[in-house]
């Protein structure tokens, strides 16, 4: 063992002498210098690839195999998270009749833009089967509905804006009522991203109560069923018409990314 490892020791160690003579050399005289460069280069890599095992064509595709199966990695985990948003969005309609259009969303537009609307972008449009006035949801809840389409993008007007008012349901009698974003003239203001509930018979709001989307004929713009958040509170009695609550939505439609489009039985598919 010992005499077939000699020849390695020998030659590490004449590479060794000639490097110092090289460190000696570019001291004195820069100029002589590469000539030995060269031969110290050529001694040395046998040495080099014998004690780490590998060149450097080799490192580099192992380097090259190991990011592209880092990548198929992330592919794979976006693709079971889809799948998993996709399957909560399932449960977000109670009608067999419709289905879902997944979409992501790709744009957004502030309540202080002068298109009108708190709105995003999603990246389905007409050319998918999508239509203006059909609701749109996330796994967590209603998002809003569509305002406007393109072929290939439409804009989604969100709950919360300030023109948009949905008819719901709350309690566990099913309770009617309505949402929107602002509070009757004397209540307090509302927090980031709250809305405001009022009763339209005499069921008082609870702290706890669900609130679902009542539904609109033809479904449009919303339809029946859809969660949209939990009262927080119940406002105090100011002779306001109604009783009135605050509402915590479900969604944070700052936070939006995959949501799905609701058709109609039909629509949407290739005749």
């Amino acid at each position: 063992m010992r005499s077939r490892r000699r020849p390695l020791y020998v030659t590490a160690l004449v590479a060794a002498l000639l490097t110092a003579g090289a460190v000696v050399v570019d001291v004195a005289r820069p100029q002589v210098l590469d000539p030995a460069r060269g031969v110290v280069a050529d001694v040395t890599a046998p040495v080099r690839q014998a004690l780490t095992g590998w060149d450097e064509g080799r490192v580099r595709a192992l380097t090259a195999e190991r990011d592209a199966l880092a990548a198929e990695v992330a592919r794979l985990r976006e693709q079971v998270r889809r799948h998993e948003q996709l399957g909560a969005l399932d449960d977000r309609v109670v009608d067999d009749g419709h289905r879902l259009l997944p979409a992501r969303v790709v744009g957004f537009s502030p309540g202080t833009s002068p298109v009108a609307g708190r709105t995003v972008t999603i990246d389905v449009g007409a050319d998918d089967g999508v239509s203006p006035d059909l609701t749109v949801v996330a796994a967590d809840g209603l998002v809003g509905r569509v305002l406007r389409v393109a072929g290939s993008s439409a804009d989604v007007l969100l709950v919360g804006d300030a023109g948009v008012v949905v008819g719901v349901r709350y309690g566990t009698d099913g309770a009617l009522g309505s949402v929107a974003a602002e509070p009757p003239p004397g209540l307090p203001p509302r927090g980031q991203g709250e809305l405001t509930l009022t009763a339209l018979g005499d069921t008082v709001p609870r702290v706890g109560d669900e609130v679902t989307t009542l539904g609109s004929p033809d479904d449009r713009p919303y339809v029946a069923g859809v969660a949209l958040g939990v009262v927080r509170a119940p406002d105090p009695d100011r002779g306001q018409l109604g009783s009135t609550a605050v509402v915590r939505p479900h969604v944070d439609t700052d936070t939006l990314d995959l949501v799905a489009v609701v058709l109609p039985e039909g629509e949407g598919q290739a005749p």
